[in-house]
C-alpha cells in the first residue's frame, strides 16, 4: 500500500513538510552561500595581502643591497607590522637579525629572531632561527640558554649544525674532549658541503685532533 493515496495527499504532505521545515533549510542555503562567497573574499584578501608584502619585500631587498639600512629597516617594519602572519615578515625579521648581528647588536638580534620563532610555524625556519640565536647567545656569552635554545627533539636535516654549535659551546666553556665528539659528529653528518666539512676540520685541528 503507498504511503499516500493520492497526489492531493502528496501535494498536502509537502506543503506540511514544507511547513516545518523549509525555514531550516533556506538558512542552511543562505549560510552555505554566505561561507562560499566569504571564503572566496577571504581567499582574495590574502592574495592582495601577500602581494603587498612581497613589494614592500623587494623594496627592504633592495635598500638592503645598497647598505641602506634606514630603509632597510623601514620596509621590513612595515612588512612585521602590516603583514604579521606572512612568510614575508619571518623573511624581513630574519634580515633584521642578521643587520643588528653584523652592527655588533646582539640583544637586538635576539629579539628579532626569537620573534620568529613565536611567530613562524614552519619547521625548516624555526631551524634557521633557532640556529642563528644560538649563534647569538654564543657571541653574547649566554652559553648555558645557548645550550637549551639547541635542545630540539628533531633536527632534521639541520643535525650537523646543532652539533656544530653545541661543539663551540663546549669550546668556550672550556670542555674540549666533549667539543671534539660534537664536532665530529657534525662532521660525519655533513654531507656535500666542502667549505663546512673544511671549518669543522680547522676546528677539530685547533683541538689537537686530525
Amino acid at each position: 500500500m503507498d504511503v499516500y493515496k493520492t497526489e492531493e495527499e502528496q501535494v498536502e504532505a509537502m506543503k506540511t513538510w514544507w511547513k516545518e521545515n523549509g525555514n531550516s533549510i533556506i538558512a542552511g542555503v543562505v549560510i552555505g552561500i554566505t561561507a562560499i562567497f566569504g571564503w572566496r573574499a577571504y581567499d582574495s584578501h590574502m592574495v592582495v595581502q601577500s602581494e603587498q608584502a612581497s613589494v614592500l619585500y623587494e623594496q627592504m631587498i633592495v635598500a638592503a643591497r645598497k647598505d641602506d639600512d634606514e630603509n632597510t629597516l623601514v620596509y621590513a617594519n612595515r612588512i612585521i607590522n602590516d603583514y604579521k602572519s606572512s612568510t614575508y615578515a619571518v623573511f624581513a625579521s630574519l634580515m633584521l637579525a642578521k643587520t643588528a648581528a653584523e652592527a655588533g647588536e646582539l640583544e637586538q638580534a635576539e629579539t628579532h629572531l626569537r620573534w620568529v620563532l613565536q611567530n613562524n610555524s614552519q619547521a625548516e625556519f624555526e631551524h634557521i632561527a633557532r640556529l642563528r640565536l644560538a649563534r647569538v647567545l654564543i657571541a653574547s656569552e649566554k652559553l648555558e640558554l645557548a645550550t637549551e635554545t639547541l635542545n630540539v627533539n628533531e633536527p632534521g636535516d639541520f643535525v650537523a649544525r646543532y652539533d656544530e654549535l653545541r661543539g663551540d659551546i663546549y669550546v668556550k666553556q672550556g670542555k674540549s674532549d666533549e667539543a671534539v665528539k660534537a664536532y665530529e659528529k657534525s662532521l660525519a653528518n655533513t654531507k656535500g658541503s666542502g667549505d663546512a666539512q673544511s671549518v669543522l676540520q680547522m676546528k677539530l685541528d685547533d683541538l689537537g685532533r686530525s
